[in-house]
């Protein structure tokens, strides 16, 4: 075999070579910018669909906020109205039956109704907006469990720990309408006497917390039931938090505490 035979030879393997190398890379390239390209579009997708449930989650958040206050507004005007008008009869009845052996009974009414419109006016604080806004979280939650505790039912507390600072109206809305959930959860559910709401001001997060010392339950059973308005409840809450960028987390056992602890990273709460 001549030089010049050995020499095309040679050219013909190393151009197929390169053509086979240059194929190899191309095609290693392709299958890369693929599976790049496909989990580009399915990160892309799922933030489409979060979005999309942070946008549902935010609208029924202002309606809820919207009817609540409404409703509040309306125990406000209307119904703490008309308690007034009646403890002014029942005073009148009672200026008129002294001497009367209906005295007392009339006594115990007015009693009742006046009770009736301290906590009437009471609750319309509390399902009124507005009232987080102006007055904060904290003097909100104090306003909600004093309302509570006037029921005789519960012993309330509230413990303030670290230096506050503002968390943004829509958060501390939100996470006043979390802390209601959780208390009426309680009220409810737990069979207990105490409740305790522990809010903690650290350098780089927020930390709500509600426990109370009733009976407890199976978290895990709870949260897998479909048609349940507890484990709805306990779902709505997680969402919530995620919506302001934190975590909720439920620990609970049969015959121990419940404790539902909300953190926002304070970069979140802000």
């Amino acid at each position: 075999m001549t030089t010049d035979r050995v020499d095309d030879i040679l050219v013909v393997l190393v151009t197929g070579s390169i053509a086979l190398l240059t194929m190899v890379v191309f095609g290693a390239g392709f299958i890369i910018y693929y599976h790049r390209r496909r989990q580009q579009n399915v990160s892309e997708k799922k933030a489409i669909i979060e979005q999309f449930k942070r946008e549902i989650l935010q609208s029924q958040i202002e309606i809820q906020n919207q009817t609540l206050q409404q409703v509040g507004r309306e125990l406000h005007d209307h119904i703490g109205q008309l308690l007034s008008v009646a403890m002014l009869h029942l005073n009148g009845l009672d200026e008129e039956l002294e001497q009367s052996e209906h005295r007392h009974a009339i006594e115990q009414t007015i009693n009742v109704v006046r009770t009736t419109i301290q906590d009437v006016r009471a609750l319309s604080k509390t399902l009124d907006s507005d009232t987080v806004r102006r007055f904060g979280l904290r003097q909100s939650l104090a306003l909600e469990l004093e309302r509570i505790e006037r029921t005789g039912r519960f012993r309330t507390y509230l413990h303030v720990a670290g230096t506050p600072y503002p968390l943004g109206e829509e958060a501390e809305t939100i996470l006043f309408r979390m802390t209601q959930e959780s208390l009426n959860n309680a009220i409810k559910h737990s069979g207990g006497q105490a409740i305790m709401v522990t809010t903690s001001y650290q350098s780089d997060h927020f930390e709500l917390i509600i426990t109370d010392d009733g009976k407890g339950f199976d978290v895990n059973e709870v949260s897998t039931r479909t048609a349940n308005t507890v484990g709805s409840g306990l779902r709505n809450l997680q969402q919530r938090a995620r919506l302001l960028g934190g975590t909720c987390t439920i620990s609970s056992e049969p015959g121990q505490q419940t404790r539902v602890d909300i953190v926002l990273p304070k970069q979140a709460a802000v």
